[in-house]
């Protein structure tokens, strides 16, 4: 009957039992159909490269383990072989130490505040600097010329850089330390260790040189500091004597004279007024008590003349303040006013004296009044002394300033040189009492035992790495092919059902028929399992859809193994007990005619398709009966010179009618679909078709293109067949991989096997 119906639904589960759909009575209408339902169907988008896993990785590195090895063992012997000629190297190691040179705190704070000392001397930078001008070029070069010989340096391009600088290694002994473990590796132990001595022995020389120059630049400088110290110190000294002299306001204690005039003044004054205090007492006392006295009229006549002076005292001292209040110093004394009223002060103060001496005649009379009246006069006369010499004193205020200041200026540069001297004391004793800056031992012991190469590190790396260059070759070949290995990849991609998995068919004197794998030379391997599974598919698909008669098998390109995958699957078909004829249109490269070679006894066997098609004979004349008893073969014939639209005649088409009538299956070996369309012509004529696709033959836009053509030319696809898979065989089979004897296994006796197999 012919086949109608279309691929499961996308998301339906893929299986044998999924097939196409079979209308009795309809065959061009239903196969149309299936056709046009089939093209229009959307093919949902899927990637087999980007489904890869590490699963997938490992079965590509087992299944090419061979190119592993070809590019694994060249390259583990290349690298055994520079393992083995690497040279020895020896390594000589001493232990330094750096220390920054101490210098006086003072000096050395003017030594980079005045000179501009770099800031790599600081003692936090002076270790790592010297660390870095240990591993330059310049004291490298000063220890080979002092080891080696001119003989021996003109056996190198650069002996500095090739024995000391690329080879050279420093490390610090533990954390925030001023030890240093110094390590040089080299061929030769004796000179490696010479080497290393020479270069930390020159390292200690211009380091202690460096030392010294330093500290005597420091020193120097320091001197003449203290000599423009001193300098200074004298100048202000002479200036200070200068101003001393032109001012002569300072008195033998550094002090104003005027402020100790006004001083001495006020204290004889205090005292006065507390003399006159207790006089002006004891004259009350004796009032209260008065004694009979008699005062002459001269004496009266006196005191009246000392009163009437003493107020003409007391109106020229006002007026003298009152002179001095609105006029400078020097106007003061040039004034000619001024002068008269000074004049006459003094000529007042005179008179009173000589008033007052006949006063000493008149003791023994009143002697306490005469001291009151003396003690009076002297405390006025102090108050005018006082004044003037309150007045000088302001007037001399500015110039005993800048005398002080100069003064203070002195005493400041004074300290900086007694300072300055005991330091540079202190420097001198420092410097005689500080080590070398950097220590070194005594030697170098010269090396024994090479610490370099590791050959059987080396070895096992370079096996691991050739390993894992094969497999990295490997992971990346199976990261850029895109051909689809996996069955699930064909039926997802294609959106069709899996009719079965093939197996790849094992080679040997059973299996190999006429250039074909014959599977049913071994009937109970997992060969001809995997097409008994194909026929339980097509029945599956057949009771649901219809009975399948012709069927043809079909492939993307050649080579697929579709002649293999049709002769197998008639050959089973038969052995079930299907009536089954295998018929091979394939008129470009037919195959199958060694397989069932001709009867010599039996007249028209040599003629084929061709022959029956070309009305030569009928297609009874050019069966060939196989050693199967339901199994016959009609052969291509000789198509040399027959046209390909032969296939495409009426003629074949009642071929194919008349044959369904005498056969339960009629499989078709057919010819390749891509670039050729023969395959399409034929699938219009046959119920439906199987696809058999190699696995990892084809990517998947070859398998799609394949589906596409079929489709268009309403050819009716019953499923597809993955053929040769060598990957995962044990997930297609509940007995796991025989052995290549082929034993029989599910409770079958030997003897039945061998009389199963023709």
């Amino acid at each position: 009957m012919p086949f109608r119906g279309s691929s499961p639904a996308p998301g339906a589960p893929a299986g044998p039992a999924a097939g196409a759909e079979l209308a009795p009575g309809r065959q061009a209408p239903l196969a149309a159909g299936f056709a046009h339902a089939t093209a229009h169907a959307p093919v949902p988008a899927f990637n087999p490269a980007a489904s890869k896993g590490p699963a997938d990785y490992l079965r590509a590195v087992r299944r090419r383990f061979w190119m592993v090895l070809v590019v694994a063992v060249p390259m583990a012997a290349l690298s055994s072989a520079w393992a083995l000629r690497q040279p020895k190297i020896y390594r000589a190691v001493a232990e330094i130490t750096i220390d920054s040179p101490e210098i006086n705190p003072m000096l050395s704070a003017l030594v980079s505040k005045d000179i501009g000392q770099p800031e790599g001397h600081s003692a936090e930078r002076y270790a790592p600097n010297k660390v870095v001008q240990l591993q330059g070029m310049a004291l490298a070069e000063k220890a080979v010329t002092n080891v080696l010989s001119a003989k021996e340096l003109s056996s190198f391009d650069d002996a500095a850089q090739e024995l000391i600088v690329g080879n050279l290694q420093i490390k610090p002994i533990g954390a925030k330390t001023n030890r240093y473990a110094v390590t040089l590796e080299g061929r030769d132990p004796s000179r490696t260790s010479k080497l290393l001595y020479a270069l930390l022995e020159a390292f200690k020389n211009e380091a202690s040189s460096e030392s010294r120059d330093r500290v005597a630049a420091a020193a120097d400088f320091a001197n003449d500091r203290l000599k423009r110290l001193r300098e200074d110190l004298r100048a202000v000294e002479a200036e200070l004597i200068d101003k001393l002299r032109e001012a002569r306001i300072v008195g033998p204690s550094g002090r104003n004279i005027f402020e100790e005039q006004y001083v001495n003044l006020s204290a004889r004054l205090e005292n006065e007024m507390g003399r006159l205090g207790e006089l002006q007492q004891q004259l009350m006392i004796a009032r209260t008590m008065p004694k009979p006295e008699s005062i002459s009229p001269d004496q009266q006549a006196r005191n009246q003349e000392i009163a009437q002076l003493t107020r003409e005292k007391k109106q020229l001292v006002r007026l003298l303040e009152k002179a001095r209040g609105v006029q400078t110093r020097k106007h003061f004394n040039s004034d000619p006013y001024t002068k008269d009223v000074a004049n006459r002060l003094e000529e007042i103060m005179e008179e009173i004296r000589e008033l007052k001496v006949p006063e000493k005649v008149e003791l023994a009379r009143n002697p306490t009044q005469m001291i009151l009246d003396h003690f009076q006069g002297r405390v006025e006369e102090d108050r005018a002394n006082q004044q003037e010499a309150l007045a000088r004193m302001q007037d001399s205020l500015p110039e005993y300033q800048k005398f002080l200041a100069m003064q203070k200026r002195r005493d400041e540069l004074a300290a900086k040189v007694d300072e300055m001297d005991r330091n540079i004391v202190s420097f001198d004793i420092l410097t005689r009492s500080q080590n070398d800056p950097v220590r070194i031992p005594p030697g170098v012991a010269e090396p024994t035992v090479p610490v370099k190469p590791s050959r059987g590190l080396l070895i096992g790396m370079g096996l691991f790495v050739s390993l894992a260059l094969g497999m990295g070759l490997v992971v990346l070949l199976e990261h850029v092919d895109h051909s689809v290995k996996v069955p699930e990849h064909v039926t997802q991609g294609l959106d069709l059902c899996l009719l079965g998995v093939v197996p790849r068919i094992r080679r040997s004197a059973l299996t190999h028929r006429g250039g074909h794998l014959w599977a049913s030379g071994t009937p109970n391997s997992l060969e001809a399992d995997a097409f008994r599974n194909i026929r339980a598919g097509l029945l599956g698909a057949a009771d649901r859809r219809g009975r399948i008669v012709t069927l043809l098998m079909t492939s993307p390109k050649a080579g697929d193994g579709k002649s293999t995958a049709a002769l197998n699957l008639a050959a089973t078909c038969a052995r079930a007990g299907e009536r089954t004829l295998l018929l091979d249109v394939d008129l470009r490269r037919p195959t199958l005619e060694d397989v069932f070679p001709p009867e010599p006894d039996k007249e028209g066997t040599h003629f084929g398709l061709v022959d029956v098609l070309q009305g030569t004979l009928p297609w009874q004349k050019t069966l060939r009966h196989t050693e199967l008893p339901n199994l016959d073969f009609i052969p291509t014939g000789d198509p040399t010179g027959i046209p390909i639209e032969i296939l495409g005649t009426l003629e074949l088409r009642q071929l194919l009618a008349a044959l369904s009538r005498h056969y339960d299956r009629v499989i078709l070996d057919g010819p390749a679909v891509l670039g050729m369309a023969d395959c399409r012509m034929l699938g219009r004529m046959v119920d439906a078709s199987i696809l058999v696709v190699r696995a990892g033959a084809h990517p998947l836009v070859t398998l799609q293109r394949t589906k596409t053509m079929l489709e268009l030319s309403h050819v009716p696809i019953a499923g597809v067949v993955v053929n040769g898979l060598s990957e995962g065989v044990e997930h297609w089979s509940s007995y796991g991989y025989e052995d290549a004897g082929f034993v029989p296994s599910r409770g079958r006796t030997p003897a039945l096997a061998a009389s199963a197999t023709p």
